[in-house]
């Protein structure tokens, strides 16, 4: 099966509400949920589909609240969001389960990993939209990310309009929609949204995902602009973050911040990268996943067998009682 051939699905909410869904990659795979970021839908992940079967990964890809086949609630939280995707990942029947996140959904992944850090077997995240709103993280930021997360938040009719501007240049001029979404970027980034197949991915993405609105760029600034009510700190998976120190989409030292919230997180700065390096270096990502997933899944039957031998042998732990 070609990334093109890949169904879309539909999940219902306990609350009536709709959540669009692709599943590619090994769909016996080992599962990992990818979110993607502002804009962009569940076809953002269709580059990593032959690298996710080559790997042995599900790659779960939602299309985020107010993007593509999703509805939004009338309260959006990411604590919320975080139970949705628990949802997600009910219907689909996996107990525990990779999470990661581009860009503006690194913060929506984090939250995942965090409120059902049990479940969470891994916790990546590329290019991250990190924390702003803490004691002194504002200060930090470059006057153009103030006012992204600072003044543009108070008029959602303000990031609406940027973004249904956006919009119409996807449907009426891609060679302009590349344009404005490089226009602040470095010469890495310039150079990969020259290349025809990337733009028309990546633009696809964007396309798709604000077919039905500017409803969810306005949730993500919203949330992105005050405290995430949920703690990175309480993360228990392997977790490894990816920021190129030329992105100028995402704030570099948020991203640090949140790499320094999880516990045990790796960071990898990427000398002189930009935004979009994920999207020549998605296998990288992928890879690291599957290898943390297959580890600790080799690890567990280990120590499964191993005490299966000890019952068996009568050791300590052949007493029911104990």
């Amino acid at each position: 099966m070609t990334a093109a051939a890949v169904a879309d699905q539909i999940l219902r909410l306990a609350d009536g509400r709709k959540l669009g869904f692709k599943v590619y990659g090994d769909q016996a795979g080992a599962p990992l949920l990818f979110l993607h970021g502002t804009p962009g839908s569940r076809d953002k992940f269709a580059i990593g589909h032959e690298a996710g079967r080559e790997l042995g990964l599900a790659i779960v890809a939602p299309d985020r609240w107010g993007y593509g086949l999703s509805d939004a609630p009338a309260a959006p939280s990411l604590p919320e969001f975080a139970d949705d995707m628990a949802a997600l990942m009910d219907r689909l029947g996996c107990r525990r389960f990779a999470v990661g996140g581009i860009s503006g959904g690194g913060a929506y992944a984090t939250a995942v990993a965090a409120c059902f850090a049990p479940r969470v077997t891994a916790l990546a995240l590329a290019s991250p939209m990190g924390p702003v709103a803490g004691a002194g993280s504002r200060e930090a930021l470059s006057p153009f990310h103030r006012f992204c997360f600072g003044a543009q938040p108070r008029s959602p009719r303000a990031i609406a309009a940027v973004f249904a501007l956006f919009s119409a240049s996807l449907e009426r001029s891609p060679r302009l929609a590349a344009h404005l979404a490089t226009l602040r970027a470095g010469p890495r980034d310039k150079a990969r949204l020259a290349r025809p197949e990337i733009a028309r991915w990546l633009l696809g993405s964007f396309r798709e995902g604000l077919r039905r609105g500017t409803g969810g760029p306005v949730i993500d600034l919203m949330l992105f602009s005050r405290h995430w009510g949920v703690d990175p700190g309480i993360v228990q998976a392997p977790a490894r973050l990816w920021i190129g120190t030329a992105d100028t989409a995402v704030p570099v030292s948020a991203a640090r911040l949140l790499a320094r919230s999880i516990p045990g997180c790796t960071l990898t700065e990427l000398p002189a990268e930009g935004h979009f390096w994920v999207a020549e270096n998605y296998r990288e990502v992928l890879a690291w996943v599957a290898t943390t997933v297959h580890r600790a899944r080799g690890t567990a039957e280990k120590a499964t067998a191993n005490m299966r031998r000890r019952h068996l042998s009568g050791g300590a732990c052949s007493d029911p009682n104990v």
